[in-house]
């Protein structure tokens, strides 16, 4: 199976003003970001069951979907 690319938005690393033209890359074992394009090794790895990694972004939707609806009360 190959990996899916997602780019991501404007990513900084903390302590930074840099910004990356960063992705993430779904794959066999898990989540891994990218900080280039054309980046050789991730910076970051998530590992994980298709389950655990399943509920990861299950509790990142429950997250944005919270701030959608407290951005729709103020």
């Amino acid at each position: 199976m190959l990996n899916m690319r997602i780019d991501l938005p404007r990513v900084h690393m903390a302590g930074s003003d840099a910004h990356h033209k960063a992705h993430l890359e779904v794959g066999q074992h898990g989540f891994a970001l990218f900080l280039a394009p054309d980046a050789e090794a991730p910076v970051l790895d998530i590992d994980g069951t298709l389950e655990q990694l399943d509920g990861v972004v299950r509790e990142l939707q429950g997250a944005l979907a919270a701030r959608r609806i407290e951005s729709r009360v103020r």
